[in-house]
């Protein structure tokens, strides 16, 4: 097994159905989309906010590819293209009221074929080269990636990080920790985890 089979290994179980799918199981519109508590996230920002780090991430950083995101815009409801980093508690309960739950599941399908597509034309390549610093900053603010509330994300991902250290953040560890995330604010609910 190489390192790319192994990282789909973990992946496919984030990204393909029953985990994901769970998380508004039985839940009303009204708890789908609130918070349970203050300073808990919705579910469905905890998902759009993955999906799009993924996104960017994986289609811009890793393969210089454009990202899922223009085709969803519209039926997503949401005009924002930033990743959502910095916003108030006021714009994660606007987003998570007027956010379309089942283009949100379908972006969030789209972003993982598409990574999916990305690993398969990795293989063989060298994952250890650098994502050139310059082209990080050039997409971020090309593509309004980054609220400035949030300039520090760039930073961040600018700093040198390989192919490899993004795909497995951005596609793994950063979507695995909201995914327990949202398990917890499905709990605060009364709702088992999926």
């Amino acid at each position: 097994m190489d390192a790319l089979d192994f990282l789909l290994v973990r992946y496919r179980q984030i990204h393909d159905g029953p985990l994901v799918d769970g998380l508004l199981e039985g839940l009303s519109d009204a708890q789908a989309r609130g918070r349970p508590h203050p300073g808990v996230n919705t579910i469905p920002w905890l998902l759009w906010h993955a999906a799009r780090v993924e996104d960017v991430g994986v289609s811009r950083f890793v393969a210089d590819r454009p990202q899922v995101l223009p085709d969803w815009t519209a039926r997503l409801g949401v005009s924002r293209r930033d990743v959502g980093t910095g916003m108030t508690a006021a714009e994660v309960d606007e987003l998570s009221l007027t956010i379309d739950l089942a283009a949100l599941r379908g972006y969030w399908t789209a972003v993982a074929e598409g990574t999916l597509g990305v690993v398969e034309s990795l293989r063989g390549r060298d994952l250890e080269s650098p994502v050139p610093e310059d082209r990080v900053r050039s997409v971020c603010a090309a593509e309004d990636v980054v609220d400035p509330r949030a300039a520090w994300l760039v930073d961040f991902w600018a700093a040198g990080r390989s192919r490899a250290w993004l795909l497995v953040q951005v596609a793994l560890l950063h979507p695995y920790a909201h995914y327990f995330d949202a398990r917890v604010t499905r709990g605060l609910w009364g709702f088992p985890s999926p």
